[in-house]
Parts: C-alpha cells; structure tokens; sequence
C-alpha cells in the first residue's frame, strides 16, 4: 500500500510538471507570432531599418532590429508597436535588445513620446528600450521635462503609470544612452542639458550651442 502511494504522489508531481511545461507553451508561441507582427509594423512606420548582421542574404543569420530611422510624418501611434515589444511581461523583448540608435530628427516627437521607449506600466513595472546607445532628435518638440523623464519618472508625462515598484527602481533610467542629438531642441536648456549629464556620466550630447562636442 505504502509503495502504491508513493508511485500515485510521484505519478502526481510528474503530471503537474508536465502540465506546467505544456500549459506554457501556447502563450509563448502567442508571444512569437505577437512579435513578428509588431516587428513588422514597425518596421513598415520606419523610413530605414538596420539590422544586426552584415549579410542579409544569409538565411541563417540572426535577423534582429539594430537601428530604426523615422521620417518627420511619423506619429506617435506608429510607435505603439515599439512600447509593446518592450513590455515587462513580453516573452520576447529580449529580441529588441540589439536596437540601439533610433533617429527622430525634425519629427513632431514630444516628451510623451518617450513613454514608447522607457515608462513604467499600471502594475509599477519599469520597462525601457535596454540597448539604446544613440537617438537623434534634432529640431523636435522635447524639453527639458522630456530629457528628465529619461532618468527620472514623471506622472506627468505618463499619467497611466503606477508607482514604480521599490525594488526595481534602480532600473527605469535609461542607463545604457550613450549620445543623443539635440541640436536645434528650443525647449532644451543649458541647465537641463547640465542635468542630463549629472544623470549619465560621459554620454555626448549634441546641442545648438555646442554642435560637434568630444566623441561626437
């Protein structure tokens, strides 16, 4: 009887492990198709897309996103598809880990539009593009408020949000931003630019009144 009992409990534990796996899989592969699909529509909002090999006739090559350009048309629901494959629950954002330049210049990009690439969602989830070095946003819309948001979260900016969840506020600021253009920004202050900088030590900002900066 004893033996019995312990063969049904392992037969128990099995089962459940089995159904954990298998009851897994069909959100994951929701994710796959998700993914591809706002792949592709970002893609079809982008005037150029970079990717990250150096021969895009080989079908073996990885085929991931490493740059995007917009044109000055773009609006901000083009970028929807670009908030939903960073999402903090998405499966699959690891694969927008190789984008790192995105070009907005003479866009009507203003500071909500950043929400696109970095936020924190209603359950107090950090998210933001992880391997962003480089975005160019020269003659647009954004101010200094637009340029705190990257390091520093703002209601204001994104009202949806919910409180950030204490133990992963060390992660919202975008601290991979290495260089950003904001040449021609009128809402961009010396001051504001002073803070960028305090924020994140050595990153090369271009500005009107310091056009070609070291590194640029």
């Amino acid at each position: 009887m004893i033996e019995l009992m312990t063969t049904v409990a392992i037969a128990g534990i099995l089962a459940a492990m089995i159904y954990a796996v298998v009851g897994s899989q069909p959100g994951k592969a929701k994710d796959r198709t998700d993914y591809l699909q706002y792949r592709d529509d970002i893609m079809a909002a982008a005037k150029f897309t970079k990717w990250n090999y150096n021969k895009p006739s080989d079908p073996q090559a990885g085929r991931l996103i490493s740059g995007l350009e917009f044109d000055p048309s773009v609006r901000i629901l083009d970028l929807q598809n670009l908030w939903l494959m960073i999402q903090p629950h998405f499966h699959m954002r690891f694969k927008m880990m190789q984008l790192d330049e995105l070009n907005f210049n003479d866009s009507s990009f203003r500071n909500n539009w950043f929400t696109n690439i970095i936020g924190i969602d209603k359950k107090g989830y950090p998210y933001r593009l992880e391997g962003l070095e480089y975005i160019q946003l020269e003659k647009t819309h954004i101010t200094d408020e637009g340029l705190r948001f990257l390091y520093q979260h703002n209601k204001r900016i994104q009202p949806s949000s919910d409180t950030v969840q204490a133990s992963l506020a060390k992660s919202y600021p975008m601290s991979s931003l290495k260089k950003i253009n904001l040449y021609g920004c009128k809402g961009v202050s010396k001051k504001g630019v002073a803070a960028l900088k305090k924020a994140f030590p050595g990153i090369i900002v271009i500005t009107t009144w310091d056009p070609n900066p070291p590194g640029s």
